[in-house]
């Protein structure tokens, strides 16, 4: 604050936070050791002249900095916890640079590391992290490598946290960028987009340019062009870099408008005028229409800022003529930016040929915004299971298929992927994208020795698996089924209920598998709380400290109240929970199954049921389904589910989008993030 200071003045400073740490975690749904990273207080100071005069107050006031964070962007679709500068750049900016402010998400790392090497100055960017420990994990890694591996990115980049539930809050987080810039001027940029010219030092360098952006009320647009011809695009470094080069492309038809067949289109940059105005010149926008332009220079301070209600696939959206009110628009036709074809350029990216197996419910759009511009989709036609495996022979319409995505409902017409089927696949085929955390309908051993790579989708299951395991605890553990069923027979409660009945809190959930899922359940179980216990094949490492790990199982089952199993099914794991693991556990404990029906001895469980070992258990899925065995129908006292695990619209579209994301990583990359267990066993020491 300077000597002769006006106006009030606030700062943020550090406090001990172990004490909220629970509080807030059980608020946010949280591993505690997450939030070492935010947290403090906004000190509110009096002005110097206020306080000369003998008005204010020496001693500062102190706000919760999470209070203040909250009601900025209180405006947004549902509550988040902002981490501002959970990375800060080690550079020094000059106040009158220009900032790109930007929002990435995990999928997005390679197209921003490409941003920041080229761009070399100041970054703001806000990354989304959805709101479960697995995904903090991961992004956190992805940010720690991506930091220790690029100079650029340590010097340059301020990265800011948004962790909540709502993937598609694009406009808050495009508004916490730009708060959080460091300097006066930003400029909002998509991070898909490659910048071709260097527009930071001409507009720095062109009096007249930087005085109308000091004044606050003039913004600079930066067209954006596109190639026409998919091949065009794959390679930056092959771009033009002046407007010269620019205009060849454009003249030839090769290059064109940003979304040029979008209406209204960009009338905003004026792009006749930008053709034939001379190198250097800069002139006054008059034609201003919502169009799509990411790419605006303004002066921090200066509107417009981002509806937030809005979640805003595209900033532009927001930025109509009547939030520009006050506000003109200028072009210079020295800059420019191109959005490569494949929004993760590199090099050997190469077109492809991707089959659906199965339905596209929910993601519909993402087939071709994921697919489109890389690959030729062909869908599944065929009527059995000979004439699908004909279709690869030379000459068939799968022939020359390289990557096929695989769910579960094709099964009813062609079957699982067992060995004849992967054996029948022609050798294009490098890939199965396949829906589902759980891989056992694709025979992996075929795959992994004709080479063909096969990847799952965990992760995108987790909150509706984890969800449905809460449900069968609660619903055992209280007798909400047996009750339920009284009810819909005209009765009301049954005779001692009451005795057969117990509370959550305090009771002993052991994990039998602690993967996504499995913790997801944990996180879910321990807010009641409950004591959580697990044995995995080894300690999970990043494993929140209420995880109390076991090496010996028939340890962990001897305090077991309720065993929920969370083990793939793999021929080692085939009746894994027998005879003897059931009676490890406690008399009158619960057993609950969301993974597979077969990773249980049914027949050791029923004994178990007859004879009172097991006080119940909670069963989503079956060894053979559909078929249920009846006498698990006998049972009033245990709850059943027809494999209701991911039986919703939003989790199947996170599974199909998942699915379709490691095909257009394969094609442009060569690989996906999702390989299988046992391909990445059968990978190293390489890896």
């Amino acid at each position: 604050m300077s000597p002769r200071s006006l106006w009030a003045a606030f700062t943020t400073t550090p406090f001990d936070k172990k004490l909220l740490r629970r509080k807030e975690a059980r608020t946010y749904n949280l591993d505690p050791r997450f939030l070492q990273f935010s947290g403090g207080e906004t000190k509110w100071e009096s002005s110097t002249l206020a306080l000369e005069h003998g008005l204010g107050n020496p001693y500062p006031i102190f706000v919760d900095e999470e209070l203040t964070l909250s009601k900025a962007f209180s405006n947004s679709v549902g509550p988040s916890k902002i981490i501002p500068y959970f990375y800060r750049a080690s550079g020094m900016f000059e106040q009158d640079d220009i900032t790109i402010t930007t929002l990435v998400t995990s999928s997005r790392f390679g197209a921003f590391r490409q941003l920041i090497e080229r761009y070399q100055g100041p970054i703001s960017v806000t990354i989304h992290v959805g709101n479960t420990t697995s995904e903090i994990r991961a992004v956190l890694r992805s940010l720690k490598s991506l930091y220790s591996t690029s100079r650029s990115m340590a010097t340059y980049v301020d990265v800011h946290l948004v962790v909540d539930s709502f993937d598609r809050q694009f406009n808050t987080w495009r508004n916490i960028a730009r708060l959080f810039a460091r300097t006066d001027y930003i400029m909002m940029l998509d991070v898909d987009f490659y910048l071709c010219t260097d527009f930071r030092t001409f507009i720095r360098k062109t009096p007249h340019v930087m005085d109308k952006l000091r004044r606050g009320n003039a913004a600079l647009v930066v067209p954006a062009f596109e190639y026409t011809k998919y091949t065009d695009g794959l390679d930056p470094s092959a771009f033009p870099k002046d407007k010269r080069a620019l205009l060849n492309l454009v003249k030839s038809k090769r290059l064109g408008m940003f979304h040029a067949s979008w209406i209204p289109g960009h009338n905003s940059t004026d792009y006749k005028r930008f053709y034939t105005a001379p190198s250097g010149d800069v002139y006054k926008v008059t034609q201003y229409t919502s169009a799509y332009e990411p790419y605006v220079v303004m002066k921090k301070e200066g509107p417009p800022w981002y509806h937030s209600l809005r979640p805003g696939m595209f900033p532009n959206h927001d930025l109509t003529s009547s939030q520009m009110i006050g506000t003109s628009n200028y072009t210079a036709t020295v800059t420019f930016c191109i959005r490569p074809t494949v929004r993760t350029p590199f090099k050997n990216a190469k077109a492809g040929s991707a089959t659906l197996q199965g339905r596209i419910v929910w993601a519909h759009d993402d087939v071709q915004r994921l697919l489109g511009d890389i690959a030729e989709v062909v869908y599944l036609d065929s009527k059995d299971r000979a004439e699908f495996l004909a279709a690869f022979q030379p000459g068939g319409k799968y022939f020359d298929v390289e990557g096929i995505y695989r769910e579960n409902g094709s099964a009813d017409i062609i079957g699982v992927f067992d060995k004849d089927i992967i054996n029948g696949l022609s050798t294009s085929v490098k890939w199965i994208a396949h829906n589902g955390a759980g891989y056992d309908p694709v025979n992996v051993h075929a795959c992994i020795k004709r080479g063909i790579y096969l990847s799952n989708t965990p992760g995108a299951v987790d909150d509706a698996t984890g969800t449905t395991a809460l449900y069968l605890l609660i619903s055992t553990l209280r007798q909400y089924a047996i009750a339920e069923r009284s009810l819909r027979d005209g009765k009301w409660k049954p005779s001692g209920l009451s005795t057969k009945t117990h509370d959550i809190t305090g009771r002993t959930l052991a994990i039998l598998g602690l993967g996504g899922i499995g913790l997801r359940f944990a996180e879910l179980a321990h807010a009641f709380p409950m004591r959580v216990i697990y044995h995995s094949r080894h300690k999970v490492e990043d494993a929140p400290e209420w995880c109390e790990y076991f090496e010996n199982v028939d340890e962990m089952l001897a305090q077991t109240d309720v065993l929920s199993v969370h083990v793939p099914l793999r021929p080692e794991t085939v009746g894994l929970v027998g005879e003897k693991m059931i009676r490890a556990l406690k008399p009158g404990a619960i057993i609950i199954n969301t993974a597979r029906g077969k990773v249980i001895d049914e027949e050791a469980m029923i004994r178990a049921l007859e004879d009172g070992h097991l006080a119940s258990v909670g069963l989503d899925v079956f060894p053979n389904e559909p078929e249920v065995n009846p006498r698990l129908l006998e049972f009033p006292n245990i709850t059943l589910l027809p494999h209701m695990g991911t039986e919703n619209q939003d989790s199947q579209r996170k599974m199909e989008v998942r699915a379709l994301q490691n095909l257009r990583d394969y094609f442009i990359t060569g690989m996906g993030k999702d390989l299988v267990l046992e391909w990445r066993n059968a990978r190293k020491p390489s890896l």
